[in-house]
């Protein structure tokens, strides 16, 4: 996402030097990344609430394993 930003303010300062084209190409970058941000939060945000949850039922299963010697 980074990569395509900053690929995109090089084609916009190409642009202005020598051709149009860098222009429609940097913006059409832009229209991607900002098509891609819903996409990557709506499959990032559910992926954190999950790993948190898996890490939390590990740290209780562990916590309730009887341990040798312990009654």
């Amino acid at each position: 996402m980074l990569g395509a930003f900053v690929a995109g303010i090089v084609f916009l300062v190409k642009a202005d030097a020598d051709e149009a084209a860098y222009g429609y190409i940097a913006l059409f970058l832009w229209f991607g990344v900002a098509a891609a941000v819903p996409v990557l939060l709506a499959f990032g945000i559910p992926a954190l609430v999950m790993t948190g949850r898996v890490r939390q039922q590990d740290r209780l299963a562990h916590q309730c394993l009887p341990r040798p010697g312990r009654r």
